[in-house]
């Protein structure tokens, strides 16, 4: 397996500075809600752009990487404009925190980011041999001054400032294997390559009938995904005890990097989902720009009051 190069930070995902990649990388698949096959190429870009889809033929303008283009979050990330929308994109945004990646157009001729086999860790190895390009641009991770949160019924995660990153997940499904499950994990580059990346999807056998004549998991199958029984798994060997706890956190560090920069911030979850993740990254947007703009004012009132007293 692929390791971190040990000249990242440890206290956080990401890089001191903005990268891209260092030469064009090719994904190609199928889509595993809609069944689609198609490529997404992975293209270098100069720092400051973002990450950015792009579609070809009829998929008119970009899409930016950003919780507020987030068109749905029920089953996995949409994003989206006016013209067309991207789905899954999640394992890839995970794959792309993991590398340090910062900058990158991605040009897609599907719909739907390809499923591979259900865990980051192709699209993290696609990116590596590739190559890591250093823009030579210092990368802030974001910072919390208060905590942020997002509650729906008996489901929560929470933001809470901190000086690393670190995630404190818990599931609890009316499944034999996946009850009551928590794990903290200090999260930085390396530890998510191995801890994290591997981590398959998962669903349940009961609901794939019911989610097939929805229009969903049109691709999925064993080679993709750990499959639960009324009692056990469907799959004949798991890459972790927890894999599907594992999972939920590869989601969450994939979400999170809708906001296109690292964070440091202590993320506690409880049943939460890919909506509750998304709503947390536009509370966690927005409070940073107020505290930025909050900062701004406080430099400027100091400067004002500087200039007063030296009578300039």
């Amino acid at each position: 397996m692929m390791t971190a190069p040990k000249t990242l930070p440890i206290d956080r995902i990401g890089r001191e500075n903005r990268a891209t990649v260092d030469r064009e990388v090719l994904i190609e698949g199928t889509g595993i809600h809609t069944g689609e096959k198609g490529r997404i190429t992975l293209k270098p870009a100069e720092a400051g752009t973002g990450l950015i889809f792009k579609g070809t033929g009829s998929r008119i303008g970009d899409i930016p990487v950003s919780p507020f283009y987030a068109m749905d979050g029920v089953q996995a990330v949409t994003l989206g404009n006016r013209h067309w929308q991207i789905k899954t994109v999640e394992h890839l945004l995970c794959a792309m925190a993991a590398a340090g990646i910062s900058d990158c157009i991605m040009e897609t001729t599907m719909g739907e980011v390809p499923i591979l086999d259900g865990s980051s860790l192709p699209f993290y190895e696609k990116i590596i041999e590739g190559g890591v390009r250093d823009l030579g641009e210092p990368m802030e991770a974001l910072q919390l001054s208060n905590p942020v949160w997002v509650i729906e019924n008996d489901r929560y995660v929470v933001a809470l400032p901190s000086d690393h990153f670190k995630v404190t997940y818990t599931i609890d499904y009316p499944h034999p294997m996946l009850r009551g499950q928590t794990m903290t994990l200090g999260l930085n580059a390396e530890n998510l390559i191995e801890d994290v990346l591997p981590a398959r999807t998962f669903g349940f056998l009961r609901d794939v009938e019911e989610l097939r004549k929805r229009g969903l998991i049109q691709g999925g199958s064993l080679d993709n995904a750990v499959v639960l029984t009324e009692d056990g798994y469907l799959n004949d060997d798991l890459r972790f005890e927890d894999e599907c706890l594992r999972h939920k956190i590869l989601d969450l560090v994939g979400d999170l990097y809708l906001l296109g920069r690292p964070l440091k911030a202590h993320i506690v979850a409880f049943r939460a989902g890919h909506s509750l993740d998304i709503s947390l990254g536009k509370k966690i947007q927005t409070r940073i720009a107020m505290d930025e703009l909050a900062t701004r004012k406080d430099r400027i009132e100091q400067a004002r009051q500087a200039a007063v007293r030296t009578g300039v």
